[in-house]
C-alpha cells in the first residue's frame, strides 16, 4: 500500500508526467501508429521545444529543491544505523527499509 503511494505522489511531479508521454510518444513513433491527421513527427518536435521550455524556466525541474529527482535521499538512519534510502512521504523523509521517519 505504501508503495502505491509513492508512485500516485510520483505522478504528481510533471518531470515524470512529461517522462510518460514522451515514452508513449516513442512506442507509437516505434510501430508506426497514425493518430488522426496529426503529423507524428511534428508532434515529437513540438513536445520536445515545450518540454525543453519548461526545463528552462524551471518549471518542471525546481532546483531550489533539497531532495532532487523523485523526491529520495540517501541519510542515515536512526534504526537502520546505516545508510538507506529516504522517500518523502507526507512533507517528512522516511527509510524505505524500516520506515522510520529521518529526524
Amino acid at each position: 500500500m505504501q508503495q502505491l503511494k509513492i508512485i500516485l505522489s510520483r505522478l504528481k511531479n510533471p518531470s515524470v508526467v512529461i517522462s510518460i508521454a514522451s515514452q508513449i510518444l516513442t512506442v507509437l513513433l516505434l510501430f508506426h501508429v497514425k493518430i488522426g491527421i496529426l503529423d507524428m513527427n511534428i508532434l515529437t518536435g513540438t513536445i520536445t521545444a515545450i518540454s525543453s521550455i519548461l526545463v528552462l524556466l524551471g518549471i518542471t525541474s525546481d532546483p531550489t529543491t533539497k531532495n532532487k529527482g523523485y523526491k529520495d535521499d540517501i541519510l542515515i538512519c536512526a534504526n537502520c544505523q546505516r545508510k538507506t534510502i529516504h522517500r518523502q512521504i507526507n512533507g517528512k523523509m522516511v527509510c524505505e527499509k524500516c520506515g522510520t521517519p529521518h529526524k
